[in-house]
């Protein structure tokens, strides 16, 4: 036993409670109240009581507090909610709580522990429902309350770590939807690109092919498969291996290549688009990537191009809700849903010129690059999370040790001080690098302008001190930042360095740009260029002008009690000698500079 920790049984610590019994005629569909039954569970209610039903067997019956955690006793056994404390009711004995003895147990050490525990059971027995019994018979490993607390905090790091990197995941993936819906039905072009495109057929731009013939699954293919890759054999693709649309290697059969041959159409071998045909996978795509040989043995069309750079654009399209919604039309019914192949030929795809085509692609492809990088880092957060748990919650690494005394925390949790100590330029300085980090492309020069609008939007994200800058020609803009302030400094470290071409100063990485970068994890503010990225990605700079100078202009408009319109921000620009040549510049009209005002608003205002 670790020292200082002690075994009990949930029992021993506290008691199982639960909500007073609702019947079904006492529910409705629409209400103030939700009900959550076991169903709906950490999800979305379906169900609601009146309010006067809630205040009065809240008042009468038993009813959880703020921070208990609700665990499900049914279904997938021990799912668990902290309670948030707004009104809401529970299903009695399908969601359960516990009563616990806070001179013993805390809830955050509790709901951190019901992750790795073991319900008590009978040697061998399945648990179809977690009894009350159960329940106060499974056994918890005690610390004293100071190291729950600090066990507790450590892991809850964590999960706001992964919480966050999820939603910037969804977020980016809802970016990249909308930016495919845009760029592929040229609703938006890319800067530089004008004129009007093309509609071509896919049959024009490919062949297309499916299993030939003499393809005979059972009697040919069937007896030579492997299960195990070897040297002479070729990797089976089926239709699961690209679904949720991403290409994955690791099947469960193998080819000997001399068989493979024989039907020398399906063998995969260049950069082609594949199509689900039937079943109800139809309508999913796969881009096979062309860098190793592969045998198409599934229900699966597939699409050669002529031009490589084509199928990347074919699949990104096909992708795009207009293009799914091609698939919906002619998907047939019966018994197993399929397109064929003569549907596939005859599919349309907005066709701009090929350097207009390659752009596209590599936008796309690029923002699927950042989304798989992210998902990499989460699932390597939540690979740390489970080391943390099995290492905390057993004691085998102690957060506080037998006297009492605090110890440092594990490098996955710990907030590290910084060093050197830092002033707003300082500040600055880090933040400038981390913009170039995250903004800089060598096709596309990041430039001055961008980066100061970038930082003042960030510190009005953090609710920092905006008086450095001043409305000048090209928006908000530092003087203070670029001479004597966050950008010298930034130089002088070597997080970055500052190039000039005939169109002004480029920013690029520096060779210290590694240790601006642990400044902001130390900090904390990686989220804040993070969000940067979730927001402004894909923004130009004209945009980043626009949006700058329009929340400038709020700033000063609320700050003299003034409404906020169209009218009184072309007021407040044209009455600066610095501004008013904006209102002569397009992306300065009425329709722009409300676009603007309803996305400060959503930033700063929320």
């Amino acid at each position: 036993m670790v020292n200082g920790w002690k075994i009990k049984k949930l029992g021993e610590v506290a008691e199982v409670c639960m909500c007073k019994r609702i019947f079904a005629h006492q529910t409705s569909k629409i209400g103030n109240i939700p009900f959550y039954k076991i169903g709906t569970f950490g999800k979305e209610a379906d169900a609601y009581i009146s309010n006067q039903l809630y205040e009065e067997y809240k008042a009468k019956y038993s009813y959880p507090e703020k921070g208990d955690v609700l665990i499900s006793a049914a279904g997938t056994l021990g799912r668990a909610v902290v309670f948030d404390g707004r009104p809401a009711y529970f299903q009695d004995s399908n969601i359960v709580w516990l009563k616990i003895d806070k001179s013993q147990l805390s809830n955050d050490y509790l709901a951190q522990y019901y992750k790795v525990i073991k319900w008590a059971s009978s040697e061998g027995s399945t648990i179809s429902r977690l009894y009350n019994g159960i329940i106060c018979d499974t056994e918890i490993l005690l610390p004293p309350l100071e190291e729950q607390a600090a066990i507790a905090k450590a892991l809850s790091d964590v999960d706001s770590l992964i919480s966050s990197l999820q939603k910037l995941i969804e977020k980016k993936k809802a970016i990249k939807q909308g930016a495919m819906q845009q760029l592929l039905t040229g609703k938006k072009r890319l800067p530089g690109f004008s004129g009007k495109w093309e509609t071509r057929k896919v049959g024009e731009l490919c062949s297309i092919v499916t299993k030939q013939t003499g393809f005979d699954y059972t009697s040919i293919i069937k007896p030579h498969l492997l299960e195990h890759p070897q040297s002479n054999a070729m990797p089976m693709i089926q239709t699961k291996n690209f679904e949720g649309r991403k290409f994955e290697f690791a099947t469960d059969y193998y080819l000997p290549t001399d068989i493979a041959k024989v039907f020398d159409k399906i063998v995969l071998n260049t950069v082609c688009l594949l199509f689900s045909i039937v079943g109800a996978s139809v309508g999913n795509i796969g881009l096979f990537p062309g860098d190793k040989v592969a045998f198409c043995g599934g229900a699966i069309g597939i699409a050669k191009f002529y031009h490589e750079i084509d199928a990347v654009y074919a699949f990104y399209y096909f992708l795009s809700e207009s293009g799914q919604q091609q698939i919906r039309n002619v998907t047939k019914g019966g018994a197993q849903a399929t397109v064929t192949i003569e549907d596939i030929r005859e599919f349309t795809i907005p066709y701009p010129n090929l350097k207009e085509r390659t752009m596209i692609a590599q936008t796309l492809s690029d923002m699927d690059s950042e989304i798989e990088q992210l998902e990499k880092k989460l699932a390597k957060y939540q690979q740390i999370k489970q080391g943390m748990m099995q290492e905390l919650l057993t004691g085998r690494i102690r957060l506080v040790d037998a006297d009492g005394k605090d110890q440092p925390q594990t490098h996955a949790v710990q907030k590290k001080q910084p060093q050197q100590a830092h002033n707003q330029h300082f500040d600055d300085a880090v933040m400038i690098a981390g913009i170039v980090n995250a903004f800089y492309s060598e096709k596309y020069p990041l430039g001055r302008k961008k980066v100061q609008k970038l930082l003042y939007l960030v510190r009005r994200k953090e609710q920092a001190d905006i008086s450095a800058f001043h409305k000048k020609a090209a928006g908000p803009y530092a003087d203070e930042v670029r001479y004597k302030g966050g950008e010298p400094i930034a130089q002088k470290n070597k997080y970055i360095l500052v190039k000039r071409n005939e169109k002004g100063s480029c920013f690029e990485k520096g060779a210290q740009m590694q240790r601006a970068l642990a400044y902001l994890q130390d900090w904390g503010k990686q989220t804040d260029i993070d969000w940067l990225i979730s927001q402004f990605q894909y923004t130009n700079v004209n945009d980043l002008e626009l949006f700058a100078t329009v929340d400038m202009a709020i700033c000063d408009l609320k700050q003299e009690g003034k409404e906020i319109s169209v009218a009184s921000i072309k007021n407040l620009i044209s009455s600066n000698k610095e501004w008013i040549a904006k209102l002569k510049k397009a992306y300065f009209c009425d329709s722009e500079i409300q676009r603007a005002i309803k996305k400060c608003q959503d930033l700063f205002e929320s």
